[in-house]
């Protein structure tokens, strides 16, 4: 069957290529979760009630509790490599609020200095940094995807003509699409319209290619 070209069409590929985004930005982040009741969740949680209560650590547990802030989710910040920062809210077990400061607000982001950082932190801090680094190439890559494919259906004047031109394409069509031209064309031959210009567009193939495995690959199972 042949399928028009329309502005859905491509508002569609472009959705595919942002949710493949998302997916590859989700497995990067899936790596660095802290988990709650960890090690590392721990020494998170024991460095934020450091930074929080260093200006009087030895009325922390003197203080009347009506006197404190009481809150699960604490937003801080870490001075990192490169003079970059990487933030992390943390978020308490259900049931276990942090004792805070009676100073403390919420709105702030609350910065953790040195001193307080643990082996095991560090290391996370670097993975983090590390995956926020690479965050940056994925949007990129995709971006890149999205702009070759936009451009690359505008010199199209049909799916079936841009699908057989480059058959990579039908990797980041909406099935729906491709059984629409697939459940028609075995049983009638229509004459696809050739392409609406001839203008070339330059096109990634083995980029596009790679990144649609990797997204079938990271969501198989899921």
């Amino acid at each position: 069957m042949y399928v028009r070209k329309t502005q859905t069409l491509i508002d569609d590929i472009e959705h595919e290529v942002f949710r493949m985004q998302q997916n590859a930005l989700s497995q990067l982040n899936k790596n660095t979760k802290v988990e709650i009741g960890t090690p590392l969740h721990d020494e998170f949680k024991t460095a934020i009630e450091k930074t929080l209560w260093q200006e009087a650590p030895d009325i922390k547990d003197k203080i009347p509790n009506a006197w404190c802030k009481f809150h699960n989710e604490v937003t801080t910040i870490y001075d990192v490599e490169n003079h970059t920062t990487v933030r992390y809210s943390f978020t308490t077990q259900d049931g276990d609020e942090l004792k805070l400061p009676p100073t403390y607000s919420k709105w702030d982001s609350h910065k953790i200095p040195e001193k307080f950082r643990t082996p095991l932190i560090k290391e996370w801090l670097a993975s983090r940094h590390k995956a926020t680094a690479n965050e940056d190439s994925i949007k990129a890559d995709y971006e890149t995807i999205r702009e070759q494919l936009v451009g690359f259906m505008g010199k199209h004047a049909s799916l079936n003509t841009a699908l057989k031109e480059m058959p990579e394409l039908k990797l980041y069509v909406p099935n729906s699409y491709i059984e629409k031209i697939e459940k028609k064309e075995n049983r009638i031959k229509t004459k696809p319209l050739a392409p609406t210009t001839s203008d070339d567009v330059e096109v990634d193939v083995d980029a596009l290619t790679r990144a649609a495995i990797a997204n079938r690959v990271t969501t198989a199972g899921s």
